[in-house]
């Protein structure tokens, strides 16, 4: 049984690993996140009250193990591929009161499917269709604002 309790740590370590280097959907990480606590509950029902001591060790080897490996990984390119460095930001304008956008026009900046980006006077916004989907540079009137979303008409497609 004890057995059991190590393949199982084994190959959900193993899995998490191959999740790491292999990204994707996530299968992986799945059944390894599973097989580690599988392999976690066994050991606390083999061996009782040392069971509970031996999966706190390993969670803490784990943590230092990642630890480690994260400040391995920033000094080498490699970390570039795992870990988003670059922050992307648009340039940002103060647009202040976000209702006082009611009732004005502009252009769809991209497809309504039903949120996407609108231009008015200058400002683009994110936008939230109440007609479904709507066309890329279709003219669009800004409706209501609720939830901290702003809805858009169609007024005309071009």
């Amino acid at each position: 049984m004890e057995m059991l309790a190590i393949l199982t740590l084994l190959v959900g370590v193993t899995f998490l690993i191959i999740e790491l280097l292999m990204p994707g959907f996530g299968i992986f990480g799945i059944i390894g996140l599973g097989l580690i606590i599988l392999s976690w509950g066994v050991t606390i029902f083999i061996f009782k009250a040392l069971g509970i001591f031996i999966v706190l060790v390993e969670i803490v080897i784990m943590a230092l193990g990642l630890f480690i490996v994260i400040k391995k990984l920033k000094n080498k390119q490699i970390y570039g591929k795992f870990i988003l460095s670059d922050v992307l930001e648009k340039e940002k304008k103060q647009v202040g009161n976000m209702e006082d956008f009611i009732g004005k026009e502009g252009i769809c900046k991209t497809d309504l499917r039903p949120f996407g980006s609108g231009e008015f006077n200058g400002v683009v916004l994110d936008v939230l269709s109440d007609d479904g989907y709507i066309k890329k540079n279709s003219l669009i009137k800004i409706t209501k604002f609720e939830e901290n979303k702003l809805y858009v008409k169609l007024l005309n497609s071009n």
